[in-house]
């Protein structure tokens, strides 16, 4: 019987940001978990850590002086890029050279539309996770190990 605490193991991990689902999804493959559930959970909870990153960061820029500190530090130059197809590619492959918080809190600063940030982190949750997922399932018996070499 798989206990409670080894599914808020994954979903802690998955809400780290430096850990994130890259690390949470082989965990939850190492520790025996149902590989589908195990993405189930790790990509709704990757998402809603990234909508709420987005919400936080979009309230955080109407306060007087942060919204005046974020809007002179944007670029013209920079801010094309984020608008353009720029995001897509951050949002999609940042999270696996960064990780989801970075990207968010990093694109969130620079000016990036709200609305398309979630749509992204969305898609990125949807297309990344089953990715790691078909790694870890390669690695499983390696992952197995490491876990059990920690206990």
């Amino acid at each position: 019987m798989i206990s409670l605490d080894t599914w808020l193991a994954v979903v802690f991990t998955t809400l780290n940001p430096l850990t994130g689902r890259g690390i949470a999804i082989p965990l939850g493959v190492g520790l025996g978990l149902p590989v589908v559930l195990v993405c189930v959970v790790s990509g709704i909870t990757n998402f809603i850590q990234a909508a709420m990153v987005v919400l936080f960061i979009d309230q955080l820029g109407r306060i007087g002086f942060i919204g005046r500190y974020i809007e002179k530090k944007r670029g013209k130059k920079l801010t094309g890029l984020i608008q353009g197809k720029g995001l897509i590619y951050a949002v999609l492959l940042g999270p696996l050279l960064l990780g989801t918080f970075t990207v968010v809190l990093v694109f969130q600063a620079l000016g990036a539309d709200r609305r398309r940030m979630i749509l992204y982190s969305l898609v990125s949750s949807l297309l990344l996770t089953p990715l790691i997922a078909a790694i870890a399932i390669e690695y499983k018996d390696l992952a197995q190990l490491i876990l059990q070499s920690i206990h």
